[in-house]
């Protein structure tokens, strides 16, 4: 009993340290980034009885009302939120100012509930958005999620890839589908998507990249790529092909929020 007490002390340890370090990491970059941009990760944003009923210990469906207090926010703090366009130009022409308060909002996955929930409040705050689709869930009409009816980009929406069938987990701890197949079978992927989702813009399934996969965006015309999770600013220098983004997660502290986009 003793061994197991003092293998669980040292776990907590290790856990709190390592806690610790990501922690002080992200607060460097934060204010070594003051001229970088927020780009910020959504996934879905459900009703206030939704969240409370169905989705309450779910972080990646924000409720409406905590995704209008984000947006009210930028909006009356005057926040600009930029196209992938306006990102792209930023990225290529060194002489580019960005607006002084920058930000980029982005949805993963495709929820239809981006475009009933979300869609009417960043109309309200005069924002906008990009949402990165799955080319095969948008073409098999599956409940919850977007259709190729659904997509119309306009001043308030634009849509771009998350690949056509690349969002899956593989067998093992922390493996995705990108880590065990080929470059060649990511490259069908993207030629599956052909026609289908614009992919200008890509953004990794699961923020999950693949040593070798440069050349296969480039052959696509893929002016940019995200990652997910870092939590951290973009800046210019920054590898175009994993741009950095945050995780925005149901129940954020408030505080927490404005002091990442600031």
């Amino acid at each position: 009993m003793k061994h197991v007490i003092r293998f669980l002390k040292s776990l907590l340890v290790v856990c709190l340290s390592l806690f610790s370090l990501i922690t002080f990491k992200t607060v460097i970059l934060h204010y070594t980034r003051t001229d970088g941009v927020a780009i910020l990760g959504y996934h879905g944003v459900v009703s206030d009885e939704q969240k409370k009923t169905i989705y309450t210990n779910d972080p990646y469906k924000m409720s409406v009302s905590e995704f209008d207090e984000q947006m009210s926010y930028l909006a009356k703090n005057g926040y600009h939120s930029l196209s992938m366009d306006e990102l792209y130009r930023y990225v290529e022409d060194k002489n580019y100012q960005l607006p002084k308060k920058s930000v980029v909002i982005t949805f993963d996955d495709g929820y239809e509930n981006v475009l009933t929930n979300a869609y009417p409040i960043l109309q309200k705050y005069n924002l906008q958005a990009t949402t990165f689709l799955i080319g095969k869930k948008v073409t098999s009409n599956l409940d919850g999620y977007l259709k190729l009816s659904d997509i119309q980009n306009d001043e308030t929406m634009q849509f771009y890839s998350h690949s056509f069938d690349l969002h899956h987990k593989a067998s093992g701890f922390d493996r995705k589908k990108i880590d065990v197949i080929s470059l060649a079978d990511i490259a069908d992927d993207f030629q599956s998507n052909q026609g289908v989702i614009d992919q200008s813009y890509f953004a990794f399934p699961y923020g999950r990249t693949k040593a070798g996969i440069e050349e296969i965006l480039q052959s696509y015309d893929v002016k940019l790529a995200f990652g997910y999770n870092q939590n951290r600013k973009m800046i210019r220098e920054d590898n175009r092909y994993l741009l950095p983004r945050y995780f925005m997660f149901a129940r954020m502290p408030f505080a927490y929020f404005t002091w990442l986009v600031s």
